[in-house]
């Protein structure tokens, strides 16, 4: 058994994901921490906006990167990490621009955001933060240093919570998130190798293309879905929503991990592994959620507890989102790239307009339709083989 866990350690795959698990997790540790402490020193409207702005800065971070940050993952050279660096921040003042100056048409509620210089800046920097952190974070990985990873992260989730004992309201939060992410990000880039050379585009051109629209229909669902909460409902339960949501990402966050080190090494045999140590891992934590769930949400604050049905829901949808995860990977292993990109865009659409159609539901509807898009994606694309 010993001699098992020793190759197994020292299996790349293995080893790399592990550290990238380990790190979600204690993300994940310092992230009830911090929304548990904003929880109870702020109200729930105040929690609800704040975790739309990270959405909405999020938002702009993925519309901003491009597809590099896979393309990294997969072709691994340093000209092509400094090309991404400068466009994706060019690229991320553009968009966090134009987002702010449609603000009151699509998200009125975010409209604050565009109501002052020092607000419509603070927007444009944390959007600019968030795509450098997220370009540095593929470098790393490429670079095998997914240990680096993990201290960043941890160093990131240490000190956004630390802030938040000396800042208040609304402002606060972003604050202490953002200058949390700042530090971390300089202390990673001391672990990085960049060459300052232009790299050809069109080596990457179509790979990053794909995977940059995969990208955005991927992530486009869990984005979106506060703001249609806060629209369609109210921002308390956007709160709601968003920590039942960072719960159930633990469990995403394996398959997650484990195809980022997958696609790096290129190796399709790894494929049967990843599969079977991932749905392991899924299942456990499954039965964690529902055995503790309820628990969970209590330490937040008991109000909280209006997700527990959403929380239960987003657990189970991470056994079909684990296989759609890593059979995507797979087509981007083979080059089938338009067909890893079709199951996100079916994911979002069955997300969106189920949540959207039942939303008289409430936060059940939201759940239910995420799962439901999960699986019919994986169905819908694999039977086309």
């Amino acid at each position: 058994m010993r001699k098992r866990l020793r190759e197994a350690w020292n299996e790349p795959l293995y080893k790399n994901s592990l550290y990238l698990i380990v790190n979600s997790f204690i993300m994940a540790l310092f992230g009830f921490v911090f929304w548990t402490l904003a929880a109870k020193q702020f109200s729930s409207e105040d929690v609800g906006l704040a975790t739309a702005v990270i959405s909405a800065v999020s938002l702009v971070a993925n519309l901003s990167l491009l597809g590099f940050n896979v393309s990294i993952l997969k072709f691994k050279d340093k000209s092509l990490n400094y090309t991404a660096l400068v466009l994706c921040s060019i690229v991320s003042f553009f968009v966090a621009s134009s987002f702010l100056f449609g603000m009151h048409l699509f998200v009125p509620s975010l409209q604050f955001l565009s109501s002052s210089g020092s607000y419509a800046f603070a927007f444009v920097i944390f959007s600019l933060i968030s795509v450098v952190y997220a370009i540095l974070n593929s470098i790393l990985i490429s670079q095998e240093k997914s240990f680096i990873v993990l201290v960043k992260d941890t160093l990131f989730s240490i000190l956004k919570v630390a802030f938040l004992f000396f800042l208040i309201g609304i402002s606060g939060i972003l604050i202490s998130w953002y200058l949390g992410l700042v530090i971390a990000m300089i202390f990673s880039v001391f672990f990085i190798h960049i060459e300052k050379k232009w790299y050809n585009l069109k080596k990457v051109f179509d790979f990053s293309f794909y995977n940059y629209i995969s990208s955005i229909l991927g992530v486009l669902p869990v984005l979106v879905l506060p703001l249609i909460i806060v629209h369609y409902l109210n921002a308390s339960y956007a709160a709601y929503f968003y920590v039942a949501w960072m719960i159930a990402n633990l469990l995403f966050i394996i398959p997650i991990s484990m195809t980022q080190n997958l696609l790096s090494s290129g190796d399709e045999n790894k494929l049967y592994k990843a599969y079977m140590f991932s749905l392991a891992l899924v299942l456990l934590g499954v039965l964690v959620v529902l055995l503790f769930g309820e628990l969970i949400l209590t330490l937040f604050n008991p109000e909280y507890l209006e997700g527990l049905y959403l929380l239960y829901i987003l657990a189970f949808s991470a056994l079909p989102y684990t296989l759609r995860r890593i059979s995507q990977t797979k087509l981007n292993m083979q080059g089938k790239v338009q067909r890893a990109m079709l199951m996100d865009g079916i994911t979002l659409v069955v997300t969106l307009v189920g949540s959207v159609v039942f939303i008289e539901y409430g936060l059940i509807a939201i759940g239910v339709s995420w799962l439901f898009a999960n699986v019919f994606a994986l169905i819908a694309v694999e039977a086309k083989k």
